[in-house]
């Protein structure tokens, strides 16, 4: 059945907004060919010459990763017919691979093949560790993910938290053809049903994030101040800073962690130091701390914060 223009741009869009988020998921390095936004070997095959239009629904354009993503590359994309014929050309590529899911297989895999009306025994297997329920079998989907040849030490490897839960008979089935470690899984409606649900904070998120959520203004405005040479203004922004940095210091006290409790303690004592340079009238002094307070503050993040999809921060453990 022919999907409709507005499902196929729906579907297009959320596809190009999951690449975004879910990409560095993923590292790898991209093809020379990828860098240059060109296409593979091959590629011209992706669209199977036997196929109607209804059986092949345009694939996803290309969507460039933002400046902050890694890797920065182009997605590839890619029929389900195409990878299952001749999958070597798009081997460790990051695609959008449409077809219609042909079987689902375990909670967390399914097999997508290009036809919907009937099994081509050319399908393509997918993995996709967040799937949050199953795909609708016959349905339509795009896949956003790395696209590598199935092997159980290579996948364990790629995916470090998720334990393969395919048939041992499915396993040496698919051995050495292609798989989409996926990222993202797009239905018809446009719904992403790989994407992770945001956890829900719990009291000590709630309690840290009241205090760190002063930080990032107060940064700024003491740049600002001093800058301008608002003597007052910096005191009162630097006050601020080393107020929060002692109460995070109390919080990780708390938690016996001595790590973050360290990391708080340094941005307590470069926020005191732009308090005693202010104190001697010497503003310039007073900057030099600016830079190491930041770098403190992005070395704690790193390791004691995670960043969540809807731009909120929970406490994770060390790495």
């Amino acid at each position: 059945m022919q999907r409709s223009t507005k499902s196929t741009v729906i579907v297009a869009a959320i596809a190009m907004a999951a690449f975004v988020t879910s990409l560095t998921a993923f590292q790898g390095q991209a093809p020379a060919a990828a860098a240059r936004g060109q296409r593979p070997a091959g590629a011209a095959a992706q669209t199977p010459g036997n196929a109607t239009p209804a059986q092949n629904p345009p694939a996803t354009p290309p969507a460039q990763a933002p400046a902050a993503a890694a890797p920065q590359k182009p997605l590839v994309p890619v029929a389900a017919s195409s990878v299952a014929a001749n999958p070597d050309p798009y081997i460790n590529e990051f695609v959008t691979l449409t077809g219609a899911v042909e079987a689902n297989l375990t909670q967390t895999s399914f097999s997508v093949d290009q036809d919907k009306t009937k099994s081509t025994g050319k399908e393509v297997l997918v993995i996709a560790p967040t799937m949050q329920k199953q795909a609708e079998q016959n349905g339509y989907v795009t896949v956003i993910g790395q696209l590598v040849k199935f092997d159980e030490k290579e996948v364990a490897a790629k995916l470090k938290d998720y334990k393969i839960d395919l048939s041992p008979a499915d396993i040496a089935k698919y051995k050495g053809k292609p798989v989409v470690l996926a990222t993202a899984v797009i239905n018809n409606a446009g719904v992403d049903i790989a994407k992770k649900p945001v956890p829900p904070m719990t009291a000590d998120d709630l309690t840290l994030q009241k205090i760190m959520t002063k930080l990032p203004g107060a940064q700024a405005a003491i740049r600002k101040s001093l800058d301008s040479k608002d003597m007052a203004g910096s005191k009162e922004q630097a006050t601020l800073l080393k107020d929060s940095f002692t109460q995070i210091e109390s919080f990780w006290k708390a938690k016996n962690n001595e790590e973050a409790m360290k990391f708080a303690a340094e941005g307590k004592s470069h926020a005191d130091n732009i308090l005693v340079n202010l104190g001697m009238n010497n503003v310039d002094a007073a900057k030099t701390s600016i830079a190491p307070l930041g770098a403190t503050c992005g070395s704690c993040h790193g390791k004691y914060r995670e960043r969540m999809d809807d731009g909120t921060f929970r406490i994770k453990t060390a790495s």
